[in-house]
């Protein structure tokens, strides 16, 4: 009697830790996903997506971010990481979580470009944003305030995967990126 206890009391220890550690890798499945959501049916108005969660104190963004207003299918704004001068304004149309369109970067003195690419290339360490056909727009001062305008006639920025903020807390697109 004794031996049919103990395979009977193994299997059933044994079901209840396959059970137990089914349903916690259930619901730690869900906390690590990332939302899903589709940027073509948002609403028209202003929005702030980023790679990494909302952090909850003084930054206004982690990880790359994207601040852009959307009307209809249209995207208008900039990608690019917070607390930094490195970003690149982008307008174009959405479908889905793809941006396609153009874009212009503005770079400083101490980041100007000799050599402007025109093959296609990766921007982000994150892989998000392939620019290509680059020319330059302009420059600005000669000296230590030297600035150079970039021009991209093809970009296509991925934010598959992003997590949408509350409300935009980064520079509004308006105020750091003018297309005239």
């Amino acid at each position: 009697m004794l031996s049919l206890i103990i395979p009977a009391q193994i299997f059933v220890l044994s079901a209840a830790l396959l059970i137990n550690g089914f349903n916690w890798h259930q619901s730690h499945q869900k906390q690590d996903t990332k939302p899903q959501i589709n940027i073509a049916n948002l609403a028209n108005g202003n929005y702030q997506f980023c790679s990494q969660p909302d952090p909850q104190d003084w930054r206004v963004g982690a990880g790359v971010c994207a601040n852009f207003q959307k009307t209809a299918n249209r995207f208008e704004g900039y990608y690019g990481y917070p607390h930094s001068d490195n970003f690149i304004c982008i307008r174009g149309n959405v479908k889905g979580n793809l941006i396609t369109g153009e874009a212009f970067a503005i770079l400083w003195s101490g980041n100007q470009q000799n050599h402007l690419p025109q093959s296609r290339f990766i921007w982000d360490a994150e892989g998000r944003l392939t620019l290509s056909q680059s020319y330059l727009m302009g420059t600005a001062n000669h000296h230590e305030d030297a600035m150079q305008r970039i021009f991209y006639r093809q970009a296509l920025l991925n934010l598959e995967g992003f997590y949408q903020y509350n409300r935009p807390r980064m520079t509004p697109p308006l105020q750091l990126c003018k297309w005239n």
